[in-house]
């Protein structure tokens, strides 16, 4: 008894480990709160991107190379910019007479370099905005003055109206008024006047909202109404013919959106067209891409007269600050006959998402109450029932001060709350065992040092089963760091050290909390005192009855049917490896953005649906024909210094030494490279000038002028001219390159630079270069050196941007295996080379597949670990492992299914999947080979009386528990309230109709394939003794202590249990001290396992 000390402790000093843990617990739970900010969930996809991988360190050093690039950082495009500015401030000085008029020049220059850089900076939405309007409001129009403010642009809310009956149609007159009439409801919206885009009226007494951009107010302005109600049959047939005529303008690009102010587009387009620019604004903002075709291509002149969806574009700006008027939205403002709002953007997604990411947490609490009251039903103690919940909420708070404090993790995604679901589950369970342990124990009334020996003999049996729980609990979770994606290593690590604390609070905190109770007789706090004799004995009877009953029937029909039960079970799982592994297959994510709430939210149907019905929406996303580029850098090394839990550190940029292009061989080789880029079919030919493409090109090119300047001879070139032959040596290189940048920036940008990446050499930015000296016998500025320290070829390819895995996948191997086949053949200081192009979204989706199934396997290994030395058995651990991968690819069949796609959260949920599922079987398993039988079918029997009612009730209680989160909007809950359901109910399902019918098939009789390691523990103890010199214990002493040891091929096998509630077999050893044990193909005590 000496290793169980601590069972003294608590029996004799309980208050002292409260108070001890008591304030260890409430210190981690509010320092960190206190000293670190409160998580912050306003930016929900952050952390959903790869780290660590290949092409991941790829794309961190490219977005560290463009750091570097910027004005305060290590590199710089043009090193001579200073020079020529310090060269022209010494021309001016020189020149005394014209300096106000040098200086004006100068200022004026200044000033017209300042307000190009302001063009190309983005604007403030607002900022944009107002400038619009204030355009706008210098223009007159002949009619119509000043109908709408401004043009709809994606920076306002907006909502699309669509039909609920395939015989509607939007452009019709009762199509037209049901726009007139959402609109009107929208803006009558008691939080609508103060945040829309006001314009003064006619009297200029006032100001008012600016008029809503929709078809019917275009309608109407095209025909000179003052309102869209207005509009008769004859103004919708007239404006239809005119969109059929300009539709052809619109799709060849003639037709512009300011064809109204531009000479140039007005010569292509007829003047009907271009009126106050409202064709292009229809076609373009605000009806549906299938509503006119292109009647140039149809050769019989047929119109899609139906209209099936428009966009309606509110005056006010897309931002959280329109949160009250969505809230004050009802259903009816939101409908008029057949026609209905479909979808919205108003710009608060994520900001409604972290309302209701803590709203609906009431559910999360819903499902916690549902535990509690099954904890105070199995316990009938009320302090005990506070006291597991305090545990709970202590092991959150431990874990939130490790992965902070300890770890000094600051990324805290939203995804480690739904650790809460798991935590409150295992504790549950945990009290369950400790509690019907400790009951027994009472009943055997254990004299001998009285509630030492109580407390001793149920930690004995209940710390195995706490240990095994939280072991393959917390295993499955740590399994999913194997994954590159920061969001799921953070969750990880965050649920399993959530699952370490709650083990050790569980065999501290809870077995002191049960003694105090003892102590006291806090029964009075129980509802049982007050209805025991007339409520809960008569129930248990009664359960005691269902139980025996169930246990038999159940039995019957797993070892009756037990061929039909693993045909159609063993059938089911391989056609699920079908449609896991084959067809459909694991769906990856097909959108960049992150799906946050129901499929059936106005938000989410607007991103998923309707954003790719009109054209502006279609047009601004990366997924309409943008081009790949091919990006190919030298200087940098490829890698991520940053820290992977954390994606905004993404640490800084290693340089290569080794790299070297103004080695002769270098020139040579890049030139060739350059030409053989240009010969392959992923290759784009462009339009245009490709200056800084491949810059040893270029330079070759400019490097063929003449030596002496054509207009001033004295002006001499050399050695950056003619003379010097190519390849050319290091410092001519060197020097002529600073010059030919200097050149080229000194010609418009927007010619050469594409997406602000800028292709070519990069410059060390040394301070010396704004330091530049000038010779005395010259008095001229002398020309800084500088040193190369990166290298960007960039050319286009014939690849459009993709979200479809398959496309991005071809893309990226057959370039990087053209550029690896390069680079075999490169010079030493051109071997640094490597690819990288627009592959983030690509990266997460290949990590989050790639993760996943490593996350499985790592897990079924870890599991299969679990279960060897839990049973010391391989027969059953293989055959267990067998069920669990059946359970889990049948899950996972099920979600694809459900049309689930592998997104981060849907990646956690699988690679958890095995923690959750491994509990069934391992009650099987245990309970199979701690019966003493011979014959299978009784210890098959055995199994299932003891442990059928357990698992039962467990999977019920989590299934419950997942269920009360469905009612939520926000989709994680949703989704983890549906993967609980099925994941419970099949992993019981096939824990019992096919784990045990196998088990009575081909299971192990007798001590077949057992390991016994207690015997080893004895050899072990034999040889120390030996070795010290002690003499033998007799060998009374001996065969006592292999009759103690006996039949244990586990830590206790009679009490292992992983998840159940209540266990029959947690008291055997217990019940043996007063009872003889009972027959080996019966279950050892006929008492309900459902409600006892």
């Amino acid at each position: 008894m000496e290793v169980w000390w601590i069972s003294r402790v608590i029996a004799h000093h309980p208050y002292t480990i409260l108070m001890t843990i008591l304030i260890f617990s409430s210190t981690c739970l509010i320092v960190p709160l206190a000293i670190k900010k409160f998580p912050d969930f306003s930016d929900p996809q952050l952390g959903f991107e790869a780290r660590g991988t290949m092409l991941a360190q790829r794309l961190i050093a490219w977005q560290n190379l463009l750091e570097s690039n910027k004005p305060s950082g290590q590199l710089i495009d043009n090193p001579l910019e200073h020079y020529y500015h310090m060269q022209q401030n010494l021309i001016v000085r020189r020149k005394p007479k014209n300096k106000k008029k040098g200086r004006k020049k100068y200022q004026k220059q200044i000033i017209n370099t300042k307000e190009e850089i302001d063009k190309v900076e983005i604007k403030d939405k607002w900022e944009e905005l107002i400038e619009l309007k204030n355009k706008n409001k210098s223009q007159d129009y002949v009619e119509n003055e000043n109908f709408f403010c401004n043009l709809p642009l994606p920076s306002y809310a907006r909502v699309v109206i669509g039909r609920n009956s395939k015989d509607a149609n939007l452009w019709s007159m009762e199509g037209i008024l049901a726009q007139c009439y959402i609109d009107a409801e929208l803006r009558s919206n008691t939080h609508f006047p103060s945040l829309c885009q006001t314009q003064i009226e006619h009297n200029n007494i006032g100001q008012k909202c600016c008029r809503s951009w929709s078809p019917a107010n275009y309608v109407a302005l095209l025909s000179n109404r003052s309102s869209c109600l207005g509009v008769t049959e004859n103004d919708l047939s007239r404006v239809e013919t005119l969109l059929k005529r300009c539709v052809y303008y619109y799709q060849n690009g003639h037709l512009t959106s300011n064809c109204e102010e531009d000479l140039n587009c007005q010569k292509h387009v007829p003047s009907e067209c271009y009126t106050h620019n409202a064709a292009y604004h229809l076609l373009h903002y605000l009806l549906d891409i299938d509503f006119i075709s292109n009647h140039k291509q149809d050769s019989q002149n047929k119109l899609n007269s139906t209209l099936k969806n428009v966009m309606l574009f509110l005056p006010i700006a897309t931002s959280s600050a329109t949160l009250d008027f969505y809230k004050g939205l009802s259903n009816s403002d939101l409908s008029y006959g057949k026609f209905y709002v479909k979808g919205m953007q108003l710009g608060l997604k994520s900001t409604l998402f972290d309302r209701l990411l803590v709203s609906d947490s009431v559910l999360l609490l819903v499902g916690f109450a549902f535990v509690t009251i099954c904890i105070w039903a199995y316990t009938v103690s009320f302090l005990l029932t506070v006291t597991t919940i305090i545990a709970v909420i202590f092991s959150l708070g431990i874990s939130y001060a490790f992965y902070t404090l300890i770890l000094h993790i600051k990324f805290f995604p939203f995804m480690n709350l739904l650790a809460i679901v798991v935590v409150v589950g295992i504790g549950a369970d945990d009290a369950f065992i400790y509690c019907k342990i400790w009951q027994k124990g009472k009943e055997q009334k254990i004299s001998n040092n009285g509630l030492v020996k109580l407390v001793q003999e149920t930690m004995k049996h209940a710390v195995p089963s706490m240990f095994v729980t939280s072991l393959t609990t917390a295993v499955a979770f740590f399994a999913s760091v194997v994954s590159n994606v920061t969001a799921i290593n953070c969750f990880s690590l965050f649920s399993g050290i959530t699952v370490i604390a709650n083990f050790f609070l569980m065999i501290t905190w809870l077995p002191a909390c049960v003694v105090v109770s003892e102590r006291f007789k806090l029964g009075f706090l129980s509802p049982a005192n007050f209805i025991t004799r007339k409520i809960i004995r008569p129930l248990r009877l009664f359960g005691d009855k269902v139980t025996i009953g169930f246990n038999t029937i159940l039995a019957r029909i797993v070892i009756n049917f037990r061929w039909c039960w693993l045909l159609s079970l063993g059938i089911t799982a391989i056609l699920c490896c079908i449609i896991v592994f084959h067809y459909p297959g694991l769906q990856l994510p097909d959108t960049a953005d992150f799906q946050l709430f129901d499929s059936s939210h106005p938000f989410e149907k607007y991103d998923l649906v309707y954003s790719r019905k009109f054209w502006f929406e279609k047009q601004g996303t990366i997924d309409n024909g943008d081009t790949l580029p091919l990006r190919f850098v030298w200087g940098i090394k490829p890698v991520d210094n940053g820290n992977y839990l954390d994606p905004s550190l993404i640490g800084t940029p290693e340089w290569d030494e080794s790299f070297d292009v103004s080695h002769p061989e270098s020139q040579l080789w890049l030139e060739k490279f350059c030409r053989d880029l240009r010969a392959q079919p992923f290759y784009r030919n462009t339009l245009g000038p490709l200056l800084p493409n491949c810059f040893i090109e270029s330079l070759h090119n400019w490097m063929q002028r003449r030596c002496e300047d054509p207009i001033d001879s004295r002006i001499n070139y050399t050695p950056c001219c003619e003379k010097s032959k190519f390849p050319y040596n290091a410092s001519t290189l060197e020097r002529c390159a600073v010059e030919a940048n200097a050149k080229l920036y000194s010609t418009p940008s927007y010619l050469w630079v594409r997406n602000g990446v800028s292709a070519g050499l990069k410059f060390l930015n040394e301070p010396s270069l704004k330091q530049l000296r000038v010779s005395n016998e010259t008095n001229s500025i002398i020309i800084p050196t500088t040193k190369i320290k990166a290298l960007v070829v960039e050319y286009d390819s014939i690849y459009n941007y993709s979200l479809s895995f398959s496309n991005m996948d071809q893309f990226f191997h057959q370039v990087e295996t053209w550029m690896q086949s390069q680079l075999k053949n490169a010079p030493l200081g051109m071997r640094g080379g490597w690819f990288v192009s627009r592959l983030e979204f690509y990266e997460l989706q290949r990590t989050l597949y790639e993760g996943t199934l490593w996350a499985m396997g790592v897990s079924l290994i870890l599991a299969l670990i679990v279960l060897v030395f839990v049973t010391f058995n391989p027969l059953i651990s293989l055959y267990a492992i067998v069920t669990i991968g059946a359970a889990i690819i049948v899950t996972i069949a099920g979600l694809i299914l459900l049309d689930w796609k592998l997104n981060v959260l849907e990646s956690v949920a699988v690679s958890t999947a095995i923690g959750l599922t491994v509990d069934f079987s391992l009650h099987y398993v245990v309970s199979y080979k701690a019966c003493a039988s011979k014959e299978r079918e009784d210890k098959v029997k055995t199994a299932l009386a003891q442990m059928a009612g357990p698992t039962l009730m467990a999977s019920l209680t989590s299934g419950a528990a997942g269920a009360l989160m469905l009612p939520s909007c926000v989709l994680a809950y949703i989704q983890i309230g549906i993967f609980l359901l099925l994941v419970m109910s099949i992993s019981w399902i096939y824990a019992t109709f096919f784990l045990c019918p196998i088990l009575a098939i081909i299971g192990p009789s007798s001590q077949f394939a057992q390991f016994q390691y207690p015997r080893l523990n004895l050899l072990w103890n034999y040889l120390r003794k030996t070795k010290s010199g002690n003499v033998p214990e007799s060998s009374t002493d001996n065969s006592r202590a292999r009759r103690k040891i006996k039949g244990r091929g586990m830590w206790s096998e009679s009490t292992l249990s992983t998840s159940s509630t209540v266990c029959q077999f947690h008291c055997n050893e217990i019940e043996s001290f007063t009872r003889p044990p009972p027959s080996p193909s019966l279950p050892p005590s006929p008492s309900s396992a459902l409600l006892q």
